[in-house]
């Protein structure tokens, strides 16, 4: 019974998991705003990522936009980011 209650919890929470191309479009507004962000998108496979990679775009759309102008925040993002993008580089190279 309790394996039943945990199908339909996770059932009933996993399309809060993914985000919204909107989530993605205000993130990306907010991170253009960054030095590190802006270094990302002049390197041209970088920016193919960013633009096409959904791996990619998930992490950005996950992004909480009211914390990125937390310098804490904003730290933790650009790692993760920076993460995603090199898994990501190399599964295409």
């Amino acid at each position: 019974m309790g394996i039943i209650l945990d199908l339909l919890n996770l059932t009933l929470h996993i399309p809060f998991l993914k985000v919204s191309e909107e989530d993605i479009g205000r993130n990306l507004m907010h991170l253009k705003k960054y030095q590190w962000f802006q270094n990302y998108l002049h390197n041209e496979k970088y920016r193919e990522l960013i633009i096409h990679n959904n791996d990619v775009r998930q992490a950005i759309g996950k992004f909480k936009s009211n914390k990125l102008d937390k310098d804490s925040y904003n730290m933790k993002c650009e790692k993760r980011l920076h993460k995603v993008l090199l898994k990501n580089l190399n599964n295409v190279a």
